[in-house]
């Protein structure tokens, strides 16, 4: 009786290790290079419909304030930049330090070298935040002239926290000093497309992966 070789099993193995190695791989990929960051981010907060037909979306309000080299700086100087926008005192010791340390281990660590995208940090006490206070503020979480600090009019930054960047607590704290931990991701439109928390790990997914996304939005 004649033996009837046995095929070999290699090729099953192969298969077997591609599905537990390579997709995991390939899945990573996926993720590092933005391209499964097809979904548009949505729009935040009422819309209009202009007489043309045109939506009408809200957008941030300019502004003049001065940034911690005491250079004047408005919307404008940040024109062309997608904005990652956040509220905070240099004096404080509870909410902000822990919010900017996140920012500055995660989120700015992300992105600093991409001259695309600008940090800006409003102080809600410019009577005591100076631009010399903002400065060595700055130099502490080893920031650069992408990440600015920003103060001026105490009316003019309440409102812009309010109105325009709609900040919970910030349109009641006109005669005190408001907390907040959100980062607020704006697009070159100046409209809002993300309020994130600086708190977690999936705080930090969430808000990269939105950056991302919104990158990949001016590429097409």
């Amino acid at each position: 009786m004649n033996d009837i070789p046995k095929k070999s099993p290699t090729w099953k193995v192969l298969g077997i290790l591609f599905l537990l190695v390579g997709m995991p791989v390939i899945w990573i990929m996926i993720n590092k290079t933005g391209v499964h960051y097809s979904k548009k981010l949505p729009i935040w907060f009422e819309r209009e419909l202009a007489p043309n037909g045109d939506t009408i979306y809200h957008t941030v309000e300019d502004f003049r304030l001065v940034n911690q080299y005491g250079d004047s700086v408005t919307l404008k100087t940040y024109q062309n930049k997608i904005l990652l926008v956040s509220f905070f005192f240099a004096s404080c010791e509870t909410v902000c330090p822990l919010m900017n340390n996140y920012i500055s281990q995660n989120i700015y660590r992300e992105f600093h070298k991409d001259t695309n995208i600008v940090f800006l940090s409003f102080s809600v006490d410019p009577e005591n935040d100076s631009p010399a206070v903002l400065r060595k503020y700055a130099e502490q979480l080893n920031a650069s002239d992408h990440w600015q600090f920003l103060t001026g009019s105490k009316t003019r930054i309440y409102d812009l926290a309010a109105h325009s960047f709609r900040i919970p607590g910030a349109e009641d704290a006109h005669q005190g000093l408001f907390h907040s931990s959100k980062l607020v991701l704006v697009d070159k439109e100046r409209r809002i497309r993300g309020i994130f928390e600086t708190e977690t790990q999936n705080d930090k997914s969430a808000t990269i992966d939105a950056v991302r996304a919104l990158k990949l939005e001016y590429k097409k």
